[in-house]
């Protein structure tokens, strides 16, 4: 790599900072979305996690109770349940926003993601 194209890929702080912040919209837009879907179907994400203790309980899901011992325990629960699926459902969109604002200052032997290659490099274990 020469420095003339190390020159041609510099950025000034402020254009930097401006695509920082854009990506970090973007995320948090991801994020945001997939939580209020995650809310809207906590109850059934529960009862999904609830199933194998449910089994080994007893079987029947009208026999097994599980009690709330605060008043706002549900609420949080749920409130919980949507911020870990948030997270697990927007990290595709979270990793993309964060190697797309990386990418650009990486060399051409470091720029490892062109698909071949993350492949190659996943499979390698580098």
């Amino acid at each position: 790599m020469t420095a003339e194209d190390i020159d041609a890929s510099k950025a000034p702080l402020i254009e930097h900072l401006v695509e920082l912040r854009s990506r970090l919209i973007k995320s948090l837009l991801a994020f945001l979305i997939m939580f209020f879907a995650c809310f809207f179907f906590a109850k059934h994400i529960y009862n999904v996690l609830v199933f194998p203790y449910v089994l080994a309980a007893g079987g029947d899901a009208s026999q097994v109770k599980l009690i709330y011992t605060a008043p706002l325990e549900y609420l949080f629960t749920q409130i919980k349940i949507a911020i870990f699926g948030a997270s697990f459902f927007s990290f595709p969109v979270v990793a993309s926003q964060i190697y797309k604002f990386v990418a650009p200052g990486l060399y051409k032997n470091e720029d490892w993601y062109d698909g071949r290659g993350l492949n190659r490099t996943l499979a390698e274990g580098k």
